[in-house]
């Protein structure tokens, strides 16, 4: 584990969304996972999302797509949000609760990170590929199955590299254009960002 948290560490750490105690809410939780999943996921995966959930990395992060993704042009998936306990509307609960379904994902999963807005990355509960990391791509058809991209979550995070080029170009929000976007943003359910248009 502590390989992962030294990756985290040089990609520049993360940013919490919200201050909550992670690990008090962790035993509620599992049991919410055990409920509807059947099963829970190993114990470096419970660590993970107990110290860096409800965070987003500050930096542009990628990871490298061993197999091509025809929906990505540019061959890199973007990091979002990585999910945490609790009840937020990016917590593992409301993740399941919402991506959970017959036309959806309809296998036994443990959301890890948004990809590409509206896409998931999730670890999978499914006892012929337990532990394994997969892509699940908003629009893909059901008969599609999800995509692999690693055997385990150290293997896929050993693939994360920043994009310096969009952390050099962007520039901070000025306080008017930040209020602007964020009551826009307000209007449609979505959380305020930042000064910078990738931090939210």
């Amino acid at each position: 584990m502590s390989n992962i948290f030294n990756k985290i560490e040089n990609l520049g750490g993360v940013k919490y969304l919200n201050i909550e105690d992670l690990e008090s809410l962790q035993d509620e939780g599992l049991s919410f996972v055990k409920k509807i999943m059947g099963n829970i996921p190993e114990s470096e995966i419970i660590e993970f999302t107990s110290k860096f959930g409800n965070s987003r990395f500050i930096k542009d992060v990628f990871a490298k797509s061993v197999n091509k993704l025809g929906f990505l042009q540019s061959g890199k998936i973007e990091i979002g949000t990585i999910f945490g306990w609790g009840q937020s509307r990016k917590s593992i609960e409301s993740i399941i609760n919402q991506y959970c379904s017959t036309d959806q994902i309809i296998v036994k999963f443990f959301p890890i990170f948004d990809g590409y807005p509206g896409d998931i990355i999730y670890y999978s509960l499914e006892k012929n590929s337990f532990g394994k990391i997969y892509y699940w791509h908003h629009g893909s058809d059901i008969e599609e199955k999800d995509i692999f991209i690693a055997s385990t979550l150290d293997e896929f995070i050993d693939t994360f590299f920043i994009d310096d080029e969009n952390d050099i170009n962007e520039k901070p929000l000025s306080n008017e254009e930040l209020e602007q976007i964020n009551a826009k943003r307000k209007k449609v359910g979505l959380s305020p960002i930042d000064k910078f248009k990738n931090i939210i």
